[in-house]
């Protein structure tokens, strides 16, 4: 009788998870070679000079139709250093306050927010900085008592609370913070900043903002509004003699990274790990995540008039953009949700413009054949969505391959 009801149970717990589309996609993965077909519309350019001027109005048409528009011109400016001397890593450690403001005033809402900056104590010249937009407060990153804790939590990631545990358990060991002392050990440099502190991830809490946007007829959502933190970390950082930025973020911080250095060519390298729809996974023709579910989930994100059907450009033009500049996409056997497929055509579909600059592109044949050494490598590991151990080698790897020091 145990027997009859624990199969009861089962059966009952597999209904009620094949009835959700994200959980069949779990139950799903990835193939290890795309069937789906090329990426639509190809990117038809003869020279580098007519990709050149095509560029302005690709930007344009993303911005209209997908993400809403970021501020074209705007500065920032270190408002204060503190050197924080209390700590167990192997690193010099400042927390920087900065400021961002555009040059007009039709444009977006001057910000201000703190971060974190890490750069190894061995070093004798400037190293390569991995900006990072993480889902945890500075405080809970880099674990130290002199961080200071943002006024609006959207939830603690304590290491003693539950919900921390939780969430590693579910989304790996390095989803709440990165392996820190492999990052400076490598020779990189690492600054931590809190989305949430400036453009919180809630669509009530994001509407303030939003009506702040650099244009009104199309306006921005949080990812656009991300990617322009990540930029104004990197003209920071630069200022700060700091010449080589690589933006690195997992899952909705991966789209906003990849967006970034789309439009700003201060990012020197891109990790955009799992970053699916509105990433870079194709929107048409897809599997895991539609864009009408992910407008539906996250109205916020995007400028309303995002949908399939309203589409001039696909996400390989987002891709393309970024080039010739190194660009990993990383991505799960089980992440179906977020559609490594998808990716992996978008990656193809941008390669002809990465070799307009004489580069190769995507030199893979396969998903799961990484090549850290490639313009666009292609990072694929068992499992599901989240950061885990094996993700984090092959990201420094990559970078290795491209700014070892």
């Amino acid at each position: 009788m145990k027997r009859f009801w624990l199969c009861l149970l089962t059966a009952l717990c597999l209904i009620l998870l094949t009835s959700c589309s994200g959980a069949r996609m779990m139950m799903q993965t990835a193939p290890s070679t795309a069937k789906g077909a090329s990426a639509q519309p190809p990117i038809a350019t003869a020279t580098l000079e007519q990709w050149t001027a095509q560029k302005f109005n690709i930007r344009q048409t993303l911005e209209h139709e997908v993400y809403g528009v970021m501020p074209a011109d705007f500065t920032t400016t270190v408002t204060d250093r503190r050197p924080l001397t209390n700590h167990d890593y192997s690193a010099d450690i400042e927390e920087l306050t900065l400021t961002a403001s555009t040059a007009t005033q039709s444009g977006a809402a001057p910000i201000s927010y703190r971060a974190v900056l890490l750069t190894p104590k061995a070093a004798q010249a400037p190293v390569p900085i991995i900006m990072m937009e993480n889902f945890c407060p500075n405080h809970n990153v880099i674990p130290n008592a002199g961080v200071s804790q943002p006024p609006n939590i959207v939830f603690s990631c304590d290491e003693k609370g539950l919900n921390s545990k939780l969430i590693r358990f579910v989304f790996g060991r390095y989803i709440t913070s990165p392996p820190i002392e492999d990052i400076l050990t490598a020779g990189y440099g690492l600054g931590v900043i809190y989305p949430s502190s400036v453009y919180p991830d809630n669509a009530n809490w994001f509407q303030a903002p939003r009506q702040a946007a650099p244009d009104p007829q199309h306006p921005w959502g949080a990812v656009a509004a991300w990617a322009y933190q990540f930029s104004s970390f990197s003209h920071a950082l630069g200022a700060l003699g700091h010449e080589t930025t690589i933006a690195y973020g997992h899952s909705r911080y991966g789209k906003s990274a990849l967006l970034a250095a789309a439009y700003d060519e201060s990012i020197d390298a891109v990790i955009a790990h799992q970053s699916g729809t509105g990433g870079a996974s194709l929107s048409r023709q897809k599997k895991g995540e539609t864009v009408l579910e992910i407008t539906q989930s996250y109205p916020h994100w995007f400028t309303p008039p995002y949908s399939e059907e309203n589409l001039t450009y696909d996400q390989h033009h987002l891709l393309a953009l970024i080039a010739p500049r190194p660009l990993l996409l990383g991505n799960a056997k089980r992440d179906v949700w977020s559609d490594p497929e998808g990716a992996f055509r978008a990656a193809r579909g941008a390669t002809p413009i990465y070799q307009l600059y004489g580069q190769n592109g995507l030199e893979q044949e396969t998903l799961t054949s990484f090549n850290p050494n490639a313009d666009i490598a292609f990072w694929m590991r068992k499992g599901t969505h989240g950061v885990v151990k094996e993700d984090w080698p092959a990201f420094i790897e990559f970078l290795n391959a491209h700014f070892a020091p």
